[in-house]
């Protein structure tokens, strides 16, 4: 028998071409017209069944694996062979000071019960917050009537019951997962458990598992790890269903008054933020098998990464490094910096999650010590030349496309700790935005940002790792004119003087006067730096006041790609990016 030829063509007119050539191989077919009769109908009909079943087993056999899988129920069967639970939706939250105004209570104490509703709205929609627990409000003094609770959590949602089917699986998929409380017959002594370490056959404990169409069923131990319903048994389930990350935003609620109040305030720390959707399969397809690696424990550095990544989505950057590398060394800790989305850093209450979710998961000697995340800031001076005949733009839309293009590399590029500044790149995606662009010259510097203590001596020190450009030594018979230092600040006041800080070639930080047209030094030294690591020491620093949000310290580095400290996130802010744009002169 003639063989049918490339086995290789999959699609339809491949498949039909090589029935052709197989059928004009054989003799008693050979002088047939294939286009014209009858055959050509029978052969559409093979070439048909043949694409249809190859394209179906092509995607039955991609299923298979994790890797290659495109349906999220066969992703969410890989990652249960994993032991992986993948991150239902999450309610965005807040913390709030809760005052209440209660004139006939003769109580020092003000309760505020599990899952009492606060309304807020964000845009032109309306939410609900709820208190996940009791709180009690205290009284503010002797015979006042104001009642007062700080630093409570609230959770966008509403709270639903239900009586779970003979399978145990939730019928919303909207559940926040962190929100479930489970009962048997009345008994809400039941816990959520991700592993069966430590479990034994009488603990009262549930475990969560992903099903089909993003709900969740409920597991329980059979008797051998945790205590198994029996048949006659009533399963209830109660939790909190989220709108995910619509109610992101809210900066403030209301509620009506209850219990014998008169009246009852409301104030938002922070805007609501941490609300997302359940975690997506690429998220899935990436930490299924991490998670098995890991499993539940904190060991290495990226087992610190990967626990809290797929505990808590809103985490959009973390580093994660030994106390031996820090300066002065901290032994025997871990430390761990964290940004969320929504926000710079993160906010008190994430922190204190974070490290009450790993408390059980670290080695008993090594403590996890949660710092803010910091952010190395990036002046950018881009200069473009252009051909106007070569486009029908204007100078003011290219610069438009310019600071554009910058956002987008800030957003694709940095934005996470461990990622560097390449001035080549974006050099190179300017030049490709508009033809017409013949050239881009950028001059990048970093910025740290500090805010003092106002009116208090403080001695700060930070570094920015790399190494500076060191002027010639500064020579005060010549003044500022021509002498380019390596770091610069923004203006602040010392001793009722408006200064600024400079480096004097020599490894000294001196103060420069600002509030007079010729600059002198104010003071000669009130600080070190180190050209070669970048790294600046200030002393007994007493700042009255300054301007704008922080104190600006700006490095010219050696080196045009800007690569950030390991504690610090390059960010490329707007008001930090200056574009002209330039017309090539005839």
């Amino acid at each position: 028998m003639t063989d049918l030829s490339p086995t290789t063509q999959l699609d339809f007119d491949g498949t039909k071409e090589a029935l052709k050539t197989f059928l004009k191989n054989q003799d008693r077919f050979k002088d047939f017209d294939y286009e014209g009769s009858n055959l050509n109908v029978l052969l559409d009909v093979l070439a048909y069944n043949t694409h249809y079943n190859s394209y179906y087993y092509n995607m039955m056999i991609g299923e298979m694996f994790l890797d290659s899988a495109t349906q999220r129920n066969s992703v969410l069967s890989h990652a249960k062979e994993l032991n992986y639970l993948p991150t239902s939706v999450r309610s965005s939250s807040c913390k709030a000071t809760i005052s209440v105004t209660a004139p006939n209570i003769d109580s020092n104490y003000f309760s505020i019960p599990a899952n009492t509703a606060f309304i807020g709205r964000c845009g032109n929609k309306t939410y609900n917050f709820l208190t996940n627990k009791a709180h009690t409000a205290v009284k503010t003094a002797t015979g006042d009537t104001t009642y007062i609770v700080e630093n409570v959590d609230l959770f966008e949602g509403r709270i639903i019951s239900e009586v779970l089917p003979s399978d145990f699986v939730i019928s919303n998929s909207d559940i926040d997962t962190r929100s479930l409380v489970v009962t048997v017959n009345g008994d809400d002594s039941y816990t959520y458990r991700s592993d069966i370490f430590g479990v034994t056959a009488t603990d009262k404990v549930f475990y969560l598992q992903a099903e089909n169409d993003g709900k969740y069923s409920i597991q329980f131990g059979q008797n051998k790890f945790g205590v198994q319903p029996s048949i006659t048994d009533t399963v209830s389930a109660s939790y909190r269903v989220s709108n995910g990350p619509s109610a992101n935003g809210v900066g403030s609620l209301t509620i009506g008054n209850f219990g014998g109040s008169s009246s009852i305030s409301v104030t938002i720390t922070n805007k609501s933020s941490g609300g997302s959707v359940a975690e997506d399969i690429e998220s899935i397809r990436t930490f299924a098998p991490k998670a098995l690696q890991v499993q539940e424990r904190a060991v290495t550095k990226r087992d610190y990464e990967v626990l809290l990544r797929s505990r808590f989505p809103n985490i959009q950057a973390i580093s994660v490094y030994g106390g031996d590398e820090v300066i002065p060394p901290q032994f025997g800790k871990v430390i761990i910096s964290v940004d969320v989305t929504g926000g710079e850093g993160a906010a008190d209450y994430e922190i204190a999650n974070f490290k009450t979710y790993l408390r059980d998961k670290t080695p008993l000697t090594i403590e996890p010590v949660f710092v803010v995340a910091k952010f190395l800031y990036v002046d950018a001076v881009v200069n473009i030349r252009y051909d106007s005949n070569l486009t029908s733009k204007s100078a003011s839309q290219i610069q438009t496309e310019v600071n554009a293009a910058v956002n987008v590399y800030q957003e694709e590029s940095l934005s996470d700790f461990n990622k560097t500044y390449r001035q080549s790149r974006l050099a190179s995606r300017i030049d490709s935005l508009d033809s017409s662009i013949l050239s881009t010259d950028i001059v990048a510097k970093p910025i740290i940002e500090y805010v003092p203590i106002l009116n208090f001596a403080t001695s700060p020190s930070f570094s920015f790792e790399s190494q500076l450009v060191q002027p010639y030594p500064f020579d005060a018979t010549t003044g500022f004119g021509t002498f380019k230092p390596a770091v610069e600040s923004t203006k602040f006041t010392v001793d009722d003087n408006l200064v600024l800080a400079k480096d004097d070639g020599n490894g000294n930080i001196m103060l420069v006067t600002a509030n007079t047209d010729v600059e002198s030094v104010f003071k000669s030294s009130v600080g070190t730096i180190d050209y070669t690591t970048g790294g600046i020491k200030l002393s007994n620093l007493n700042v009255k006041s300054f301007e704008g949000k922080a104190i600006k310290f700006t490095a010219t580095t050696l080196n045009k790609d800007i690569r950030p400290p390991k504690d610090r996130i390059i960010i490329i802010r707007g008001e930090d990016v200056s574009v002209t744009v330039s017309p090539l002169e005839s």
